[in-house]
């Protein structure tokens, strides 16, 4: 080839677009080639390496068994040991590998593979074994069988302690490296008890010198939690902790905190540790020279329990709790704050706190704000169980808690105590009782406290089965509580509570001594202005009954205008106040313008003025004034044992109207068995009744059934004055009566009255006796009555002609009507008419001297009855009645002039029937018309006979009556030897409808016997008209 040199003209030369190109990949290549080079190298060595230690291994077994034996500080055995390469380089296995204490002193740990890292770059520098890691792999690690190497640990305290000493010895005699264990079990050994059975989840301890470095991932038993994480970093020698210096992590996950009481068993740190409950707990702790720096942690819990640390001590509880606190040394003491610390107690802000307590634990003193009060008095309640805290529900929030405790003040006064407490409730532990809206100050000097309470629009909450409230209270109230030798007092002296209508003031001591027993009360209550509906509410029944079954009245309204209470005695609720021996119950009470219901059938009591006082079991009530219905209240007493175990006996006066009495008595039918009837009675006037119940005492107390109870003694004295009487609905009414009413026992007893009836005297006697059966009231009465009166009593005109006094006796019976009837009576009367003149035609006709017996039998129910009546041998009559209103009409009925009884028609219609030894014509005429018109008869019929007729001075002999007589008028017919006709009337008289007048034959010897026959006819009405067919004058006729 060749080659032609390069001229100058023909310029420099170009380089081509490839060459720029190969240049840059030539680095490339250059710089993979290095690499690929090292790693070559470096593989070749670490091969090489890996070759003489996987060569030297087996060599040197003996060396690796020292060499784990000089790290660990325990022997070791195993059955197969194997050669791998690790991530970080060669790696010896040790299979089913046993560690434990020299000198045989048991399996502390058992895995089935120790995998020992060895580091490879000291192996090449020295040729010797070197241990970079060792792991293990599922270890199962049995803390006692170090812990049982220590002489006395059995005791539990000594076996915990030694426990954490094999564990400190363990690790001191490690001379440093890397530790790690993947999975795995831990047991703790636990005295007298099978061992705590614990998951490692992963662990890692790292030593270098004096710095440890920890971090264990555990998962817990049930009994424990869930999980724990545990991290540390320390300087110094496990051995010795007094020297050791560091921090400590704690984090548990669901830890159930009963469980670790067991597993830490410290005498000192059981006391703080909760018996219950669960939830998460962090913890950071500094430490050096072996003595706690600070600490600080979160936790968040729920149904914490802590036991109480006096004897017989309730349970601390709190339902929820979460927040921060730290501990830190302040010069030589210590201080403890929480922030945000949230219970679950209902409150307005989070809690905080902050305690120090000096280095020799010989004074201390803390804050606390905003704690709920519920748990404020459980932990009282912890301390001091004796106290009565757990018989009320608490409300509110403390404020401003602070306390004082040193140890060096005399025995007594140590302790000093004082917090604010808002919005403070007190209920019963029911809740049937609520005072809201309270605020307190509180102190304390050890165990004695002082309350100063306070409310200026408090309010008091009942519930019962209608629930009460009141509001708008003013509370002000001191209490001075103090608990030593395992009892308490609770003591005021200045307890009011007040508003518009209401004044309470109260003092006294509750007090329990330490044997266990009831507690005892002495206390005073006064209360003024108060209603008795709201007071008797808020007391409940319950209390109600305390008073006895005379209490159990319903209370409508009322005033209480001053009350006083005195307790003293054993406070037990299932027995009364007064039951224990010793015991004092007294008080009294005045009320004013009170009503009270609930005595059925009684009416209902109204404007009642009563006081009303007990000693223990015995009431007493003195009633001044009061309204019971119809019944004005003049005066009462009432004595009555609660216990039912004494007799109770009521007195009273009452004053009413007679009338609106008796028909508040028909209107309670049940009373009748007092007085049968008398509620029937018209009984008008002014009457006062005198009443006196006694009730025997039950046979058992109280404890007997009611359908055993003994029946009531009842008398009641009716003291009448001056009041009227209608016995029957028809008969004239007794004036002016005066006498007493007496009953005994539910039966009315004999009394005896007088009054005025007819225009004469009359005395009565009024008894209960059995009739058919039944119980019947009887009025016996004996009298003189005026004839007039009694003519006018009966309807008659006071022109008639009778006139007089007579004496008569009559026998009123009343009986109770059967099921669906009303009231039955009878009446019998008897008078002989002597004093009685009648110019009454025949048969009524008499003398004032000549007696003439009458009697009178009246039988009837409410609305019909029967008359039967008899005048000496004159008469019979038998009538059946009918009652209209006040008024008896005769329905129908016979009357004889005879001495036989008739027998009742069946028609409505009233006969007459008989003969008469003489009949005046125009008399007869008189009364029959006068009959007809009256509304109480029905229609009219006789049938009459007569010896003798007298028309004016003339007479007839032998002569026949007939006659009706209607509403619409009336006829009649006469029949004898010189007379004969007829006579109508209508129901009105006048010129229009004159009296028809008709006589078919008339025998007149003298001429003026016609006029005497215009006068009959002037007799039948203002206007007749008279016709004559035949009239004979001197025997003859004159047509």
């Amino acid at each position: 080839m060749d080659v032609a040199p390069l001229t100058a003209d023909a310029g420099p030369v170009a380089p081509g677009a490839g060459d720029a190109e190969e240049r840059p990949r030539g680095r490339r290549l250059r710089l993979v080639a290095w690499a690929a080079g090292a790693v070559a190298i470096l593989g070749a060595v670490a091969l090489t390496a890996w070759e003489l230690a996987a060569a030297r291994v087996p060599q040197h077994r003996a060396a690796l068994e020292a060499l784990i034996r000089e790290h660990t500080g325990l022997d070791v055995g195993f059955r197969e040991l194997t050669v791998r390469w690790g991530w970080y380089g060669p790696e010896a296995v040790f299979h089913r590998v046993v560690l434990g204490e020299p000198g045989g002193g048991g399996a502390l740990l058992r895995a089935p593979r120790l995998v020992v890292g060895l580091d490879t770059w000291r192996m090449l520098r020295s040729g010797e074994l070197a241990v970079a890691r060792i792991t293990l792999v599922e270890p199962d690690i049995d803390l006692g069988t170090g812990a049982a190497l220590r002489p006395g640990a059995h005791r539990p305290q000594a076996a915990h302690d030694s426990v954490l000493a094999a564990g400190a010895r363990l690790l001191s005699r490690w001379r440093g490296g890397r530790i790690e264990l993947e999975g795995g079990t831990l047991h703790w050994p636990m005295p007298g008890a099978l061992p705590l059975t614990v998951g490692v989840q992963h662990a890692q301890l790292r030593r270098l010198a004096e710095l440890w470095d920890a971090d264990v991932q555990l998962l817990l038993p049930a009994s424990l939690g869930e999980s724990l994480h545990l991290s540390a970093q320390m300087r110094g020698d496990p051995a010795e902790p007094h020297a050791m210096s560091g921090s400590l992590g704690f984090d548990g996950r669901r830890l159930e905190f009963g469980g670790w009481r067991e597993v830490i068993r410290d005498p000192g740190a059981e006391r703080y540790l909760p018996g219950g409950g669960l939830g998460n707990l962090e913890l950071h702790a500094e430490f050096a020279d072996g003595r706690l720096l600070r600490a600080d942690g979160k936790v968040l819990a729920e149904g914490l329990a802590w036991r109480g640390p006096a004897v017989a001590a309730e349970s601390l509880g709190i339902g929820r709790l979460r927040g921060d606190w730290q501990l830190a040394r302040r010069g030589e003491a210590w201080r403890l704050e929480a922030h945000a610390l949230e219970s679950g107690e209902r409150a307005p802000a989070a809690v905080s706190a902050s305690v120090d307590v000096a280095s020799d634990a010989e004074s201390a003193q803390g804050r606390v704000e905003s704690v709920p009060l519920p748990l404020l008095a459980a932990v009282a309640r912890s301390f001091a169980p004796q106290l009565p805290l757990g018989q009320l529900s608490l409300e509110g929030v403390a404020h401003e808690l602070s306390f004082d405790w040193n140890a060096r003040r005399p025995a007594g006064e140590r302790l000093r105590t004082s917090a604010r407490l808002e919005e403070l409730s007190i209920a019963s532990l029911s809740h049937e009782l609520t005072l809201t809206g309270l605020t307190a100050q509180l102190s304390g000097v050890d165990a004695r406290l002082t309350l100063d309470l306070h409310g200026e629009r408090a309010q008091l909450h009942a519930v019962r089965a209608e629930p009460v409230s009141l509001e708008g209270l003013v509370v002000a109230a001191r209490f001075a509580l103090a608990a030593e030798h395992g009892g308490w007092q609770l003591r005021t002296d200045e307890l009011a509570i007040s508003r518009p209508d209401l004044a309470l003031a109260a003092s006294g001591t509750l007090a329990a001594d330490g044997t266990g027993g009831k507690p005892r009360v002495a206390a005073h209550v006064a209360l003024k202005q108060a209603d008795a509906v709201l007071i008797a509410k808020l007391l409940g029944p319950g209390a109600l009954a305390a008073l006895g079954a005379a209490s159990a009245a319903q209370l409508s309204t009322g005033r209480i205008e001053n009350a006083d209470l005195e307790w003293r005695g054993t406070v037990d609720p299932a027995r009364a106040p007064w039951s224990a021996a010793g015991s004092v119950f007294r008080g009294a009470f005045e009320l004013r313008d009170a009503s009270l219901g609930g005595l059925d059938p009684w009416p209902q009591l109204e404007h009642l003025d009563a006081h009303l006082e007990w000693r223990g079991p015995r009431v007493h009530a003195a009633i001044a004034a009061g309204q019971a219905g119809t019944f004005t209240l003049a005066g009462a007493s009432a004595e009555w044992d609660a216990l039912g175990e004494r007799p109770t006996h009521l007195a009273a006066r009452l004053t009413a109207s007679a009338q609106p009495a008796l028909a508040w008595l028909r209107a309670h039918r049940e009373l009748a068995a007092y007085a049968p009837g008398i509620e029937d009675l018209d009984l008008r006037g002014d009457t006062r009744l005198d009443v006196d119940v006694l009730v025997p005492a039950a046979a058992g107390g109280s404890s007997t059934r009611a359908n055993h109870a003994p029946r009531p003694r009842t008398r009641i004295n009716a003291v009448l004055d001056g009041v009227r009487l209608r016995a029957v609905a028809g008969l004239p009414p007794i004036d002016a009566l005066h006498g007493t009413l007496g009953f005994a026992g539910g039966h009315l007893q004999p009394s005896q009255l007088s009054g005025q009836w007819l225009g004469g005297p009359v005395a009565l006697s009024v008894a209960e006796r059995r009739d058919s059966g039944a119980t019947a009231l009887t009025i016996a009465g004996r009298g003189l009555a005026e004839t007039r009166q009694a003519l006018l009593a009966a309807g008659a005109s006071d022109d008639a002609m009778l006139e007089g006094h007579a004496e008569w006796t009559a026998l009123l019976t009343l009986l109770p009507g059967s099921e669906g009837s009303g009231l039955r009576w009878r009446v019998r009367a008897d008078s002989n008419l002597i004093g009685v003149a009648s110019r009454l035609p025949e048969p009524f006709a008499k003398s004032e001297s000549v007696p003439l017996p009458l009697r009178v039998e009246l039988q009837a129910g409410a609305d019909t009855g029967q008359l039967r009546l008899a005048l000496g041998e004159r008469l019979r009559a038998t009538v059946a009645l009918h009652r209209s209103g006040e008024l008896w009409r005769i329905e129908r009925g016979a009357v004889h002039l005879a001495s036989t009884a008739p027998s009742l028609p069946e028609e409505p219609v009233l006969t007459l029937e008989g003969r008469m030894s003489r009949l005046d014509l125009p008399a007869l005429l008189a009364l029959w018309r006068q009959a007809a018109r009256d509304a109480a008869l029905p229609a009219l019929r006789a049938r009459l006979s007569a010896a003798q007729l007298a028309v004016g001075a003339r007479t007839y002999d032998e002569v026949t009556v007939t006659a009706e007589a209607a509403p619409g008028g009336g006829t009649l017919e006469l029949e004898s030897e010189g007379l004969a006709g007829r006579a109508s009337w209508p129901a009105t008289v006048d010129d229009s409808h004159p009296t028809l007048v008709h006589f078919s034959r008339l025998d007149a010897p003298q001429l003026g016997d016609g006029a005497r026959s215009a006068g009959l006819a002037a007799a039948l009405g203002p206007a007749a008209r008279l016709s004559i067919d035949d009239l004979e004058w001197q025997g003859r006729s004159l047509g």
